[in-house]
């Protein structure tokens, strides 16, 4: 392989590094490794400079020197002569310290060559701006070892092909670790739902879902062979197609689920279209699916209604019933009272509570249950 050969093919992985760091911290490294090798670097790093609030953090560090890098921002920090020169500089501008500072005698006058370049082992500095943002700038820092010639403008110039990769890359690694943090805060935030979610594609396979969810998944598709001690009042399956059907998706469907220990549970599937965000790599429908567990009702829930809403105990009485998942002709033939009776406690609760109806009376008791359940 002659020289220009193999010039281009580490170039090329030098690229590919760059890109496969985006999920590959080592690749990242090794991009950066050459990019010092090729410009007889004995040290680089990626720099971010807070523009907000004049500050700098170093990572990515090739070789790192950790004492320099604690002296640095103890001493020399402020005496830098970089920091003159960088709010100049364009997108893909270098700075080289041997043009901008006078040379080299001129440079090694200065008390941040003399008492910190000096003293541990390097020779030279050079800097491109890859990227300027409203509130931070990110630099490739390269630094030469003592003995080593200073830096001269053609010798950096030589990588400018690698930089709007570096550019890009930076940018792609930014959203995926973005996109990293965002499903790790929804993760979170379903784990705090007081119920089970997931949503599906139409072969039961599972996009997302909560803890409780993935529970309720292997009871409403269990795998081959194996059974479940749930019955529910119609096919989850059946309900699942109903919903991802792409010619005429079913808006809703519910079932009934029962344990034969007696727990029962709501089975609630809806539809999806094709175009959530989820889809994107399919195109293909899917179904949101909520399971709310008809569970004891918390004990002090009644003193909570009384408190917050001055409920009488009779009206406390069928709110903590229907809490419970009792429908209301089930809360009237348990407390022993009239149809009528029932109607005008229940009119007192909506005016008591400003639920207005039955669907947010339940949410309100719903969310109530949750925070006693959680304290």
């Amino acid at each position: 392989m002659d020289h220009r050969d193999k010039y281009e093919t580490e170039m090329h992985e030098t690229i590919r590094g760059l890109y496969q760091g985006i999920v590959e911290p080592d690749a990242w490294q090794r991009s950066l490794a050459a990019l010092c090798r090729a410009t007889d670097s004995a040290y680089g790093s990626l720099v971010v400079l807070d523009t907000i609030h004049d500050r700098f953090t170093v990572n990515q560090v090739v070789n790192p020197v950790p004492e320099a890098a604690a002296a640095y921002h103890r001493d020399f920090e402020p005496v830098d002569p970089a920091h003159r020169f960088t709010a100049e500089l364009n997108a893909g501008d270098w700075y080289v310290d041997t043009r901008e500072l006078g040379g080299h005698h001129a440079m090694y006058r200065l008390p941040f060559y003399g008492e910190f370049i000096r003293a541990y082992g390097m020779s030279s500095v050079a800097g491109c701006l890859v990227e300027r943002r409203p509130d931070y700038d990110v630099f490739l820092a390269l630094q030469r070892a003592a003995g080593r010639d200073s830096y001269l403008p053609h010798e950096v110039q030589g990588i400018d092909w690698a930089i709007p990769h570096l550019r890009q890359a930076i940018a792609l690694r930014e959203h995926a670790q973005a996109c990293l943090a965002m499903s790790a805060l929804s993760a979170t935030l379903l784990d705090q739902f007081a119920f089970a979610v997931l949503v599906l594609l139409p072969d039961g396979r599972l996009l997302m879902g909560n803890r409780q969810g993935k529970d309720w998944l292997r009871r409403l598709l269990p795998a081959a062979g194996r059974t479940t001690a749930w019955t529910l009042s119609r096919s989850f399956h059946e309900m699942l197609q109903a919903a991802c059907d792409p010619a005429a998706p079913i808006p809703a469907r519910g079932a009934r689920a029962r344990a034969a220990d007696g727990c029962e549970a709501s089975v609630v599937v809806v539809p999806l279209p094709p175009q959530h965000r989820l889809a994107q790599d399919w195109q293909q429908p899917a179904a949101l699916v909520m399971v709310h567990e008809v569970k004891e009702v918390p004990p002090l829930l009644g003193s909570l209604l009384r408190d917050l809403y001055g409920l009488t105990p009779a009206e406390i009485r069928l709110a903590t019933a229907l809490a419970g998942g009792a429908g209301l002709p089930e809360a009237c033939a348990r407390l022993g009272i009239h149809r009528e009776t029932s109607r005008s406690q229940l009119k007192s609760i909506f005016q008591k509570t400003g639920t207005g109806t039955q669907a947010r009376l339940a949410h309100l008791l719903t969310q109530l249950g949750a925070a006693l359940v959680d304290a």
